[in-house]
Order: C-alpha cells, then structure tokens, then sequence
C-alpha cells in the first residue's frame, strides 16, 4: 500500500480518509495543510494588503485583534477526520514515555467528541464535561484516585484549561488531573500551562502555530499608522474587525474578504 501523502489529498479526499491507514505522526506542515483544505484555518494576506486589499481581521474572544483564526468545528465535524486527529493523538501520547491516565475527556466545546474519540483510541475510560451557561463542568461521576487527562482542539492562552482544571479541582477534588494536555494545535507562546493552586501542566501538541494578536489600540490592521512595515508614504484604509465564530456568515467574509 502506498503511504498517504496529504499534500496531495483534496477536500473530498480529506473527509474520506482512512485514519488506520495513517500509523505516523504527521508533520506539523500536514496537519495546517488538513485545516487549511477543510476551510478551518484562515491567515492574514500582508502582501495583499499592501496591494490595497484591506480585506478584515479577526476579534478574539479576548477582544483583541488577530491576523490568524482556526475553525476546529469546520473540520472536526467530519468523523474520519475527528478520528484522524484522535488517533494522531493518541500516537503524539505514546511517544510521551508516560505512564497512561484512567480516563480522557475534551474540554468543551470544540474538543468534545475529539476526546471521547482519543479515549477510543487509546482504550482507555471517557469521561465528559459540559459547558452551562458559559461554565465548564465535568458531568461524568468518577472514582476517587483515578487519574483524568484533558485533551483540547488548540492551546493559545490556557484559559478554557485552567477553568477545566479548577473545576475538576473544586468539585471532583478525588481525581487526579494528568500533568500533560494534548492539543492538535498550539497557537500560543505557552509550553506549560502554570494553574495556582493545583500545579504545572504541559502541552503536548501535533503541531504549533504562532498567530499574532494586539490590544485593539496597538493593532497595525485597525490602525495603519501605526504599521512600521509599510513603505514611507504608503497609505491605506484600516481593516474592519469581525467576529469569525460569531455566524457562518461571517466565517465566510473573513475567509474571502481578499480575495
């Protein structure tokens, strides 16, 4: 059988993919290749801006500014595609050299069903947990002194982790929290995710991807000005900031707004 080449698989081709017949850890090129072909990863066009195609950028939950934005949900909704990336997972886990948690669970929402899935593949128990009201809660009853591992979609600030984290602390405080997280893709600068008072957690990752954010004030997109990289003399209009989650519409301007 001939090895699987991403790279040169298209959109269809994606959704269809065999994830047994993948027994590597895939690159990190090939993993944003993945995102990129399933419409889940969006990047800024710095060239095309400078040739006057302003087009928008993306206002993070935060409310600061980015010129990058991944859509899990665009391509974790296709089954052999989540369980790709469970099982790409599990195998980045392997390499790890530890022993193995009793149980896994996804932090919600995006990672839900990609933890169940990572459970699956490494044969181990699933745990759930929910988000209510804006609040993560760990909905499966477990056992005193089991040990619970987290898995995420992406990793930028830890903070949907450490709410996870906390929560699991507070109420369940029988559980042991594993000290990795397993990520697809960390976008963020952190390497471990520090969580007061419960201790030190790192971040095992398919792949890192460095997206830039800024305070709206210092944002070179809202404010072109304030752009060093701009030939002297060179002026264009500011880009408009949107919310690329907030509708599929607006997944779809941001997506195409230079084209």
């Amino acid at each position: 059988m001939q090895p699987i080449n991403v790279f040169l698989m298209g959109k269809e081709e994606l959704i269809r993919i065999d994830p047994s017949q993948i027994e590597r850890v895939l690159a990190a090129d090939e993993i944003l290749h993945i995102f990129k072909v399933l419409d889940g990863l969006w990047i800024y066009d710095w060239d095309k801006r400078r040739e006057g195609k302003v087009g928008c950028h993306a206002e993070l939950k935060s409310g600061r500014c980015s010129d990058g934005f991944l859509n899990s949900k665009k391509v974790l909704r296709y089954p052999n595609v989540c369980r790709l990336f469970a099982q790409q997972l599990a195998l980045r886990f392997q390499i790890l050299g530890t022993d193995w948690p009793d149980y896994a669970t996804g932090i919600p929402d995006g990672a839900t069903l990609l933890g169940l899935e990572f459970a699956r593949a490494l044969n181990i128990y699933s745990a759930k947990m929910v988000k209510e009201y804006g609040v993560i809660k760990l909905a499966t009853p477990m056992p005193r002194g089991v040990s619970l591992l987290l898995v995420e979609d992406f990793c930028t600030k830890g903070t949907g982790f450490r709410e996870a984290v906390l929560e699991i602390h507070k109420n369940s405080p029988g559980v042991k929290i594993f000290p990795w997280e397993m990520v697809i893709i960390n976008r963020g600068e952190l390497e471990v995710i520090s969580v007061d008072p419960v201790g030190d957690f790192t971040i095992a990752a398919l792949a890192i991807h460095r997206i830039q954010d800024w305070d709206q004030d210092e944002c070179p997109l809202c404010h072109p000005e304030m752009d060093r990289g701009l030939p002297k003399g060179h002026k264009i209009p500011p880009s408009p900031r949107i919310k690329p989650k907030a509708t599929s519409e607006n997944w779809e301007k941001i997506i195409t707004s230079q084209l």
